[in-house]
């Protein structure tokens, strides 16, 4: 029964909103080619477990773009590349050993995730933890002068909450109704996250961390901010000089020195971290292509990616390793199959976004638009469409048009053959913090895909982002929407209407 009306939709919608020419042929062999010859999990193995961590500026990034380029040769795309992105004053940064451990009252190892660009301990760091306790500013100056060389454990800012929900996550169709709701509002500007709160202190966590800073400790330990695993930062570029080593530890381990040092137990660790700088380090993006067929169009665009950088305590496999490699698994069933587009279907993967928009924003200022003259670059006029991936792990299940209400009715029309897979949904909203932005900022239409949630606060930016995280299906379902969506951007007569 749920067949037979899945293709009275499908027939229903292609009557009243057929517009666009379909090719079901193409996405008969493009659905066929991804369930028999699917090359997800050898993807997944190569560019996650055998490329490792790739924070922007580390070795781990370097041999993430060799690799890269490596599948898209393999492929047999078109000129893969690894192009110059923007400068990166920050410069490389890699964890050579980390190493933490409570050894009074007893012992017990500690996870330890150090800070991206802060420094190690210069050999074992032991002694007392000296845990922060002010209250305000006079308590704070109390402790001037008492710090130096000490292990020292910032205030807690996360109390341990079982959750009697499951933390996984698929979108209902009640969600998917209110994503797909559009009310037409004042546009606001993005609220910053507010910064972790000190329960009963005057002080605010940036202050007690400044103050820190300048009394030049071995260590500072910060508790990771939920879940058990460390939450994995780093420092902004305006800060400058030394920063001592920094540590973010599990809030469990965290909690039980804290519990113990406010019970007057003498508490001690001891901390070996050893890192790496590097001074000269680029930020890249690996491109490669679909060359087009048509003369009058070839030399037009459609672009489709995902960002490569990850942070450093884990290979990134939800934030964006999924994304990436349903783009290139895409690029490979194109090739495959022999489709001979009429633009060009080009695949990037961005370097730098976990740290600004870097990757995709220096793409559009090389080729796309001056940001501050609003000069047209040599691709303004060529580039059709840019399709990206990074909202997690999670299946396709739709569209936003970014609030480009001309790209509605054509998606519509591009998703009827996949209904029956729940893809479904198009939403007019306008969605950002990835790198379908500097796109559509300069004015070029730029998508980014709607997805189940699965466990995203529990990977992302943590330590526990591994491939085990992934559901293989659910990136094979979205490699052929993405082949599919490309596919079908190349061959149309005109270019995706601008906004």
């Amino acid at each position: 029964m749920r067949s037979l009306l899945i293709v009275l939709m499908i027939g229903a919608s292609s009557v009243m909103a057929q517009n666009e020419k379909i090719d079901l042929s193409i996405a008969q062999k493009i659905k066929q080619e991804e369930r028999l010859n699917s090359d997800i999990e050898r993807l997944s193995y190569r560019l996650l477990d055998y490329a490792g961590p790739r924070l922007t500026g580390s070795d781990g990034m370097e041999r993430g773009y060799k690799v890269a380029k490596e599948m898209m040769e393999e492929y047999g795309l078109s000129n893969p590349r690894i192009e110059f992105a923007r400068d990166w004053p920050r410069g490389g940064w890699d964890i050579l050993k980390a190493y933490a451990a409570m050894t009074v009252p007893y012992y017990i190892p500690i996870f330890p995730a150090p800070v991206a660009w802060t420094n190690g301990t210069n050999g074992p760091a032991k002694g007392e933890v000296t845990l922060i306790t002010a209250k305000d500013r006079q308590e704070l100056q109390a402790l001037k002068g008492t710090l130096k060389g000490k292990i020292v454990l910032m205030p807690s800012v996360t109390e341990y909450q079982i959750s009697f929900e499951p933390m996984a996550r698929r979108h209902t169709e009640e969600s998917l109704k209110q994503t797909a709701e559009y009310p037409i509002t004042q546009v606001q500007p993005r609220r910053r996250r507010p910064a972790p709160a000190i329960e009963g202190s005057e002080l605010s966590y940036a202050e007690i961390l400044s103050f820190v800073h300048q009394e030049e400790p071995a260590v500072i330990i910060h508790e990771s901010g939920s879940y058990s695993v460390p939450g994995l930062n780093f420092h902004k570029l305006e800060e400058v000089g030394p920063v001592p080593c920094e540590l973010n530890i599990s809030c469990e381990n965290h909690g039980l020195m804290e519990r113990l040092i406010k019970n007057g137990e003498k508490v001690e660790m001891e901390v070996d971290i050893a890192v790496k700088f590097e001074s000269d380090r680029k930020i890249y993006n690996v491109i490669a292509e679909l060359p087009g067929t048509d003369p009058k169009l070839k030399d037009q665009l459609v672009i489709i990616g995902g960002h490569l950088d990850c942070f450093h305590m884990s290979p990134g496999a939800g934030d964006n390793g999924a994304g990436f490699i349903a783009m290139l698994e895409a690029m490979r069933i194109l090739k495959t199959i022999g489709v001979q587009p009429r633009r060009t279907i080009r695949v990037v993967f961005w370097g730098g976004e976990e740290v600004g928009l870097h990757g995709s924003t220096g793409y559009v200022e090389q080729f796309v638009q001056d940001p501050k003259t609003l000069e047209k670059k040599k691709e303004y006029d060529k580039i059709s469409v840019y399709f990206n991936s990074d909202y997690g792990p999670g299946k396709f299940r739709g569209i936003f048009t970014q609030d480009n209400l001309m790209a509605h009715p054509i998606f519509i029309d591009w998703m009827q053959p996949f209904l029956d897979t729940g893809f479904t949904t198009v939403s007019n909203r306008s969605v950002g913090s990835t790198d379908h932005v500097p796109f559509d900022n300069a004015g070029i239409p730029a998508f980014q895909f709607i997805q189940d949630p699965m466990e995203w606060g529990r990977h992302s930016h943590r330590t526990q982002d591994f491939s085990d995280r992934l559901v293989l299906d659910d990136i094979r379902h979205n490699a052929v929407i993405v082949a599919w969506f490309a596919y079908n951007a190349a061959m149309r007569d005109e270019r995706m209407p601008r906004k």
